[in-house]
């Protein structure tokens, strides 16, 4: 019994064993053609209503991000705002006492010897700030800038440009990134401050000083010395007024332009008072020309004074250049 077992179960073993090589057999017998190809994962179709979503998250993320921007930058000008509006307090006015637009004389040049030709626009009247006044002027100016000082010491004077919101302390620093973004007080901001360039003389006495700004969206810093390429507003604000241990520094403006980077009119130092007055004239010759009806004539022993800021275009390039010629120095 046991052993018919053992031959029916070894029977039923070599009768699969041959169906299987049967099977295998005849899978080589078929061409490529005549085996059925893999069938294709079916990938589930994409509903409109999925796409909508997806597309309606990418606009709110996008919408999130310029609102965050928007803030970002509004917190940031009314930083500035609140930083540089305590700080210019009566500065403007101070500095408008000794104007020499209301003067009944502007003859005491100092420094170097232009000459200007043509007919002010500005009527002279014959009452001006008296001796007095101007040393009550330079008292508070001293003060100020003390204590400006004592605030950040890298404070080397302070501008203002009437018909301008124009009204800054100047500050230098060892390099001309850091001020690019960041305030008098040494805190992050984005408008950053007004600052000489570096390679300057912190004294002002080098035959072109530069001093830069942001060209700001809300109107701050630089962003109005765009008012310079009108006639009229060029015209009527003639004067720069830089207030220094020194005295108050009044500069002439005789030139505005747009320009770039790669234009050399932010160079500050000369191999010869002729290479200084060649860069000058050239410097005066490429103002515009509907902006400025007055001649200038220049010496090596002027002193001129370059506002730069972006123009904000389409060439990170550009810039606009005003130039001023240091005409008095009221001490």
């Amino acid at each position: 019994m046991k052993n018919s077992q053992n031959e029916e179960k070894n029977g039923t073993m070599n009768g699969g064993e041959k169906n299987d090589h049967i099977f295998m057999d005849s899978l080589t017998s078929l061409s490529t053609s005549e085996i059925a190809p893999k069938l294709p994962r079916k990938i589930p179709p994409i509903s409109s209503y999925m796409i909508k979503t997806v597309v309606m998250i990418v606009l709110i993320s996008i919408l999130l991000l310029c609102v965050s921007e928007v803030v970002t930058s509004m917190r940031g000008y009314k930083e500035a705002g609140d930083i540089y509006s305590n700080l210019s307090t009566n500065m403007g006015d101070i500095l408008l006492m000794t104007d020499p637009a209301v003067s009944k004389s502007n003859k005491n040049f100092h420094g170097g010897t232009t000459e200007i030709f043509g007919t002010p626009t500005i009527p002279e009247i014959d009452v001006g700030p008296s001796d007095n006044e101007v040393s009550e002027t330079l008292i508070l100016l001293r003060a100020k800038l003390k204590s400006l000082r004592e605030t950040n010491p890298d404070v080397i004077g302070w501008i203002s440009i009437p018909g301008t919101v124009i009204d800054y302390p100047v500050v230098q620093t060892e390099d001309n990134d850091y001020y690019l973004d960041h305030s008098i007080t040494g805190t992050y901001l984005k408008s950053g401050s007004i600052f000489a360039d570096y390679r300057n003389a912190s004294d002002w006495s080098d035959q072109n000083t530069v001093l830069y700004g942001h060209n700001m969206a809300s109107g701050e810093m630089f962003a109005q010395l765009a008012k310079f390429k009108s006639g009229s507003f060029f015209r009527a604000n003639r004067y720069i007024y830089i207030y220094t241990d020194e005295g108050i520094r009044v500069y002439t403006v005789f030139s505005a332009y747009e320009t770039n980077t790669y234009n050399p009119y932010t160079r500050m130092h000369f191999s010869s008072d002729n290479e200084f007055v060649e860069w000058a004239k050239k410097a005066y010759k490429s103002s515009l020309k509907a902006v400025y009806n007055y001649t200038f004539k220049f010496n090596g022993e002027d002193k001129i004074l370059t506002l730069s800021t972006c123009t904000n275009g389409f060439n990170d390039d550009g810039r606009l250049a005003v130039h001023a010629v240091l005409t008095e120095i009221r001490k």
